[in-house]
C-alpha cells in the first residue's frame, strides 16, 4: 500500500529571510545545510536550515506577501513511491499550486533531489520530495544540466 515517509522539511514564508535565519540560528540552533546552497539561486530562492542531525529542516523563503501565504509540508519518499505518488495525484485529479492538473512532467530537478508540489482543496500546500534523483533522472527522462 502507498504510503508516506517521514516530513522531509517544512516550508516558512517570512518578511525578511535574513533576520528570520539569523533567529532560527540564535534561538532554534538551525543552520544553513550548505547542501541546498543551489537552491538560494532559484527564481523562488529558498534557504534550507537543520538542526546538526540533519533530523529537523526548515526551507525558509522570502516573500512580501509572506503574512498571507502558508507554509507548507514536504515528505520523503523512495524513487518508485514517488512515482506512484506522481500517478495517485494525477488520478484524483489534484492541482499543483498553479491550478494545472499533477503529471510527470509537474516534477521539480533540484539536481540531487526531486519535488513535487500540489495543494489540497483548501489551497494548503504540500511537497513529495525524494533523493532518489540519479533513478528518477533516467525514469523520468529529467534533462542532465550541470548544477
Amino acid at each position: 500500500m502507498l504510503s508516506l515517509g517521514k516530513i522531509d522539511h517544512i516550508h516558512i514564508c517570512v518578511s525578511d529571510a535574513s533576520k528570520a535565519i539569523a533567529w532560527y540560528q540564535r534561538v532554534l540552533g538551525l543552520h544553513p545545510d550548505p547542501r541546498y546552497r543551489p537552491l538560494q539561486d532559484e527564481p523562488h530562492a529558498v534557504t534550507m536550515l537543520a538542526n546538526p542531525s540533519g533530523t529537523v529542516r526548515f526551507a525558509v523563503s522570502q516573500s512580501e506577501t509572506a503574512n498571507e501565504l502558508p507554509g507548507s509540508v514536504a515528505f520523503v519518499v523512495g524513487g518508485q513511491d514517488f512515482l506512484d505518488w506522481i500517478d495517485r495525484l494525477a488520478g484524483e485529479r489534484v492541482a499543483s499550486r498553479d491550478g494545472v492538473t499533477i503529471a510527470r512532467d509537474s516534477v521539480r530537478d533540484h539536481h540531487f533531489f526531486c519535488s513535487i508540489s500540489f495543494v489540497d482543496p483548501f489551497g494548503n500546500p504540500f511537497e513529495i520530495v525524494s533523493y532518489d534523483h540519479t533513478w528518477l533522472a533516467g525514469k523520468l527522462k529529467l534533462a542532465q544540466t550541470s548544477a
